[in-house]
């Protein structure tokens, strides 16, 4: 399939914000994209796009392209209020008709917007200055070749794709070839719009006249009405003012290729003495002294039940042209564009019919709807004839009336509801799920018993990241030097055997193209909860019990808020456990289950070296290990074996594992607490087994710590009704075959794919397709790294002698690779 969608290629017309959402969705379902544009280079302040509202649902989708959730949230406004107030042109007296303040929506100027998703996207693929001619579809069906002019030499190009994407707005040439009978409807008026940048002049008499007229301006949606017409106002980021006023007139004559009306200084300073005696001094003021304002005149149409055909689809303006009044008409290209990405996604390219048609079957009986409630807003904010015969009078409305006016009264405004999961446990597993399920189309919650998120804690230490795990954490972050730039590479496999009495060493085996990276457990950590909304995590809530509905479609789960001992219930429609190798939510299915102790305990430490790059003890330690910075090295001594790698920011990560009795511990976590003694004797034993240059280093580490090593008998059951194990919790193993971080990764992968496969309707079938494709693989690997501990601990074997790494054959050495993994180079997926 993978190989598929890498062939499969959309042609996109339009570079709007429509067009470069598609590509973005595109991207992320596999396929190659090429989008035209007749603009001849990307915007970087067109007045022409003034502000737009972002929903919560577009936020998300957007946050989730960028991959850094601070990116929108930095180049936005929130717009907490939606308010809708009367002004008198009279007395210039204003009153309250509704006011909403759970109204969650941000504040963007068009091309900031546009800036945003443009610059996180390749930037070859954007054909600009190439202006779409026409387009033909092959006689099979199977492909379309699009004909364009280069505008700035002439010249005519073809590009052939397998799709081609309208999303060339609401005078969509492309929508006319096949519905070429389509009119727009004109509304009966038009909108002046600009934007006033007050940088410089913040303490100016307008701007202060504005703020004391507006007081909530900064988190407020502004509608003014007047006498059969009204006015839109609201602050955006960088000290700017968006205003709107439409005013109801005759359809304008103007060049429809667009539906911004060029205008006349004439015209604007009419407008500006109209405005005088419409509005408030305050925002009459603002029209004035706002440079380059524009004329949109405003159209829609009557909702489209087809919007596509073989393989050509619209999206955007271009599917549904609607009146700005419910703030949609950025929203529903963002929505039309993440859609359209996860039917091709689902479906893949060889079933494009059925893609198409999943996304025309979910996309306009929402969009139609909204359509029209934005025309019903649109006609009753004007004081035009409604279908009852009656105009919308502000000044004498009752309540019930204005309730057409809010923003929260279009229809799907929250949304489609999405299926629920509650994750317990917000480490890398619970954090990974989020990210999967989230792009799975669900909506996701994740309790953690910490206080919030870790920032540098030693108990992380080092995580090797396998090339199927490094490849899908830089799908969730969506820019892959994220992570690039917080790794180093391994790309050395090596295992040696050192003499604890000449100090002496050799190497037993040694793989070069190992093609690994190490990261630091809290920095992975902090990556991928960056990438995430903050608002799904429930920090410093303990998990306490779990309970299912009779009719298994539900589970409440009780939590105790550490920091108050609130308890709190959370109600979701799957429990995703991903509390680690001692899972409560386990314990609950499985009570006998016991944990089996390997036979021994990790030292583990992490050495920051930094400002001390060329100490003896570090010039020391590279001479030892040349290759430290490319090299994981396993160091095999009598019955115990160390291991060694750099961390980038001048960090050496280092394990020992020591034979030792099972230590009495609190059965919360698998980290034992150490004394200042237990430290010292480590130290001191550690110069007897090692190399003088790693026992330096082991000595240096402030406040290394104990892991006690444990696994368990492989599961044969990871899902009990609407409860699933994943990480840890499925698979508790030991650190060997450095699998744990990479397992749960791709645990959450699958199982997000599964639900994504099924939908939330097919749920026992989502989870049963998951544990088929997770269980076989983890068993082996665990049962696998079970040996490869045993190995190098100098442990009993089944199947051999106890391995010695003073005699041991070339032959007896092949199970210390990490190659030798089962499915180490790959594994299955979902189909």
């Amino acid at each position: 399939m993978a190989e598929e969608k890498k062939k499969a290629k959309a042609v996109v017309v339009g570079g709007s914000i429509a067009g470069v959402s598609c590509a973005h969705a595109l991207k992320l379902a596999g396929w190659e994209v090429v989008v035209l544009e007749k603009t001849c280079a990307p915007p970087t302040g067109s007045p022409s796009g003034a502000g737009l509202g972002l929903d919560p649902l577009a936020q998300d989708i957007i946050n989730s392209w960028l991959g850094q959730f601070h990116l929108l949230t930095n180049s936005t406004l929130p717009l907490t209020i939606d308010q809708d107030q009367a002004t008198d042109a009279e007395t210039k007296e204003t009153w309250v008709l509704t006011r909403d303040e759970q109204f969650n929506f941000r504040a963007a100027h068009w091309a900031d917007l546009h800036g945003l998703l443009y610059s996180a996207l390749p930037q070859d693929i954007f054909l600009w200055g190439h202006l779409f001619l026409s387009f033909s579809v092959s006689d099979d069906k199977n492909s379309v070749k699009v004909k364009a002019k280069v505008i700035k030499t002439g010249e005519i190009v073809e590009i052939v794709g397998d799709l081609l994407i309208a999303a060339d707005g609401c005078l969509s040439l492309i929508r006319q070839t096949f519905l070429p009978h389509l009119k727009l409807r004109y509304s009966g008026y038009c909108a002046w719009r600009g934007v006033l940048d007050f940088s410089g002049n913040e303490n100016s008499e307008t701007i202060l006249g504005l703020r004391g007229a507006y007081p909530d301006l900064g988190k407020c949606l502004y509608f003014d009405l007047g006498t059969a017409t009204h006015s839109v106002l609201y602050e955006l980021l960088n000290n700017r003012i968006n205003w709107i006023w439409y005013i109801n007139q005759p359809e304008p004559e103007f060049k429809h290729s667009t539906v911004t009306m060029k205008v006349s200084k004439e015209m604007i300073e009419k407008m500006r003495d109209d405005a005088e005696k419409v509005w408030a001094p305050e925002l009459a003021r603002v029209m004035k002294e706002t440079s380059e304002p524009f004329i949109n005149v405003i159209y829609d149409c009557e909702p489209l039940e087809q919007i596509f055909w073989d393989n050509v689809v619209l999206i955007g303006d271009a599917a549904h042209p609607t009146t700005p009044h419910g703030l949609r008409s950025t929203n529903m290209s963002l929505v039309d564009s993440y859609v359209l990405g996860k039917c091709l996604e689902k479906w893949g390219a060889k079933n494009l019919h059925q893609a198409l048609q999943e996304y025309q079957s979910i996309r306009p009986p929402v969009t139609s709807k909204q359509v029209l409630h934005s025309r019903k807003m649109g006609q009753v904010k004007q004081g035009l004839v409604l279908p009852n015969g009656k105009r919308f009078d502000a000044k004498n409305a009752s309540l019930e009336e204005c309730e057409v006016l809010q923003q929260k009264n279009m229809p799907f405004f929250t949304g489609v509801p999405l299926a629920k999961a509650v994750v317990v446990g917000g480490s890398i597993a619970g954090i990974s799920c989020a990210h999967a399920l989230i792009l799975a189309g669900w909506d996701v919650i994740v309790i953690e018993k910490s206080s919030g998120p870790p920032s540098g804690s030693p108990t992380g230490a080092g995580v090797g990241l396998d090339p199927m795990a490094q490849q899908l954490i830089q799908s969730w972050l969506g820019q892959s030097n994220l992570l690039s730039n917080s790794v180093i590479p391994l790309s050395i496999d090596q295992n040696q055997a050192t003499d604890a009495e000449t100090k002496m060493t050799r190497v037993l085996t040694r793989d070069d193209e190992f093609n690994y990276k190490i990261i630091h457990w809290a920095e992975l950590h902090g990556l991928l909860y960056a990438a995430l909304p903050p608002d799904i995590f429930l920090w410093g809530h303990l998990f306490v019990s779990f309970s299912i509905s009779d009719d298994k479609t539900s589970a409440k789960i009780k939590a105790k808020v550490v920091q108050t001992g609130e308890t709190v219930e959370i109600i979701g429609d799957l429990l995703v456990a991903a509390d680690g190798c001692l899972s409560l939510i386990r314990k609950s299915f499985l009570p006998d289950l016991k944990l089996r102790y390997s036979g021994y305990c990790a030292w583990r430490g992490v050495l920051n070296f930094s400002g001390n790059e060329n100490s003896e003890t570090i010039l020391n330690l590279r001479r030892a290990y040349p290759e430290l910075g490319k090299c994981l090295y396993f160091d095999l001594g009598a019955a115990t074996h160390s291991v060694v790698c750099k961390l980038l920011q001048c960090r050496i990560n280092w394990l020992w594992y020591i034979n030792q009795p099972e230590p009495e511990l609190m059965q919360t976590s698998v980290t034992m607490k150490v004394s200042r003694e237990m430290i010292e004797k480590m130290q001191g034993e550690a110069e007897k087994v090692w190399v003088p240059e790693l026992a330096s280093v082991m000595k240096e580490t402030s406040v290394p710590f104990i892991n006690v090593i444990y696994d368990c008998e492989p599961l044969e059951q990871i899902v009990w009704d609407n409860v699933v194990l994943i990480g840890d919790a499925a698979h508790p193993t030991t650190p060997h075959g450095v699998r744990s971080t990479n397992m749960s990764i791709v645990d959450s992968y699958v199982l997000g794919k599964c639900l994504e496969k099924w939908g939330t309707t097919n749920l026992k079938q989502a989870l049963e397709e998951y544990q088929s494709i997770r269980l076989p693989v983890t068993s082996k690997q665990v049962l696998h790294s079970r040996k490869m501990g045993r190995i190098k601990q100098g442990l009993n074997l089944d199947d051999r002698n106890k391995f010695d790494p003073k005699t041991a054959r070339l032959e007896e050495c092949g199970d210390l690779e990490q190659r030798n993994m089962p499915f180490f180079a790959c594994f299955p997926l979902v189909d």
